[in-house]
């Protein structure tokens, strides 16, 4: 009786043995079923996010100097961004998801393939308009200075020239008639006359000239009651004496004259005619 219960008792502990180790097996298997299932859904994580960088790159080649475009790719660079956040998070737990997403990527290749070949058009079109637009500022420079260019020259051109000036002194006596003189004790009258050259560029009509007189010790001959003043250049001067003239564009002679109230000293003295703000002429005199 003894021996049959012990040869039960080997029995039991055979069959809890092999279960046992059933069991072992068991586990063994689901666990490296489960490691390998984390390690395919991994790789395949890492194929899909590898894919996605690949088309931010592609998309961000296509850089642009519009600014509508720059913000459009960088709106679908946040998405493409926020697509790869998702694949990151997808876990064993929620791996049905991985056949979404992955339908999702294949979408995204076709439509980020679509926008680079759009875009990099854009960019060529914009390109060759900024090649239309420089060429036409260039050209439009070279009229600007041109037209300024033209502009002085014709500016230049209508300014009153003077084709012959000659300053002398004369005795001028009771009967008002001229005497030629070089003597300072005896010119009573210091005249300048003058041709203005035939000029068409210039206005035409009644033209002011100004006479200014300047002594040998550099002092201006004016009216010592009526000391006479113009603006020359922003500064204002004294000149001696005016005369209106009517210019008509053709060669014009013309005579100003200054009488002296006072004894003149010898030496040179200097002549110099004006128009409104600019001097035409000059010439000298001298006086023993």
């Amino acid at each position: 009786m003894s021996q049959e219960l012990s040869q039960n008792r080997q029995r039991t502990i055979t069959i809890l043995l092999v279960v046992l180790l059933a069991l072992v097996g068991a586990l063994s298997y689901f666990a490296f079923d489960q490691s390998s299932s984390i390690d395919d859904l991994e790789q395949e994580k890492a194929v899909l996010i590898t894919q996605l960088e690949d088309y931010k790159r592609d998309l961000n080649s296509q850089s642009s100097a519009n600014d509508s475009l720059s913000s459009f790719i960088s709106q679908e660079t946040a998405r493409l961004n926020e697509m790869i956040s998702k694949i990151e998070r997808v876990n064993s737990a929620s791996r049905s998801q991985i056949k979404s997403l992955r339908n999702q990527v294949f979408s995204l290749r076709k439509h980020i393939s679509n926008l680079t070949e759009d875009i990099d058009s854009i960019n060529q079109e914009l390109l060759a308009v900024v090649e239309v637009k420089d060429s036409i500022l260039s050209d439009l420079e070279d009229e600007v200075v041109k037209s300024n260019t033209l502009a002085k020259k014709v500016e230049k051109g209508a300014k009153l020239q003077l084709s012959s000036f000659e300053a002398s002194a004369y005795k001028l006596n009771g009967k008002g008639i001229e005497k030629a003189t070089n003597s300072s004790n005896r010119a009573n009258r210091v005249k300048a006359c003058m041709t203005i050259s035939k000029n068409t560029l210039a206005v035409k009509g009644e033209r002011t000239l100004y006479l200014r007189i300047n002594t040998p010790d550099r002092r201006v001959l004016a009216a010592s009651t009526d000391e006479k003043t113009m603006w020359v250049n922003g500064e204002k001067i004294i000149y001696s004496s005016s005369q209106v003239i009517n210019f008509n564009g053709q060669p014009t002679g013309c005579c100003l004259s200054f009488d002296v109230k006072t004894a003149l000293s010898s030496g040179s003295y200097t002549l110099a005619v004006y128009t409104s703000n600019e001097k035409i002429g000059e010439a000298r005199l001298t006086l023993e």
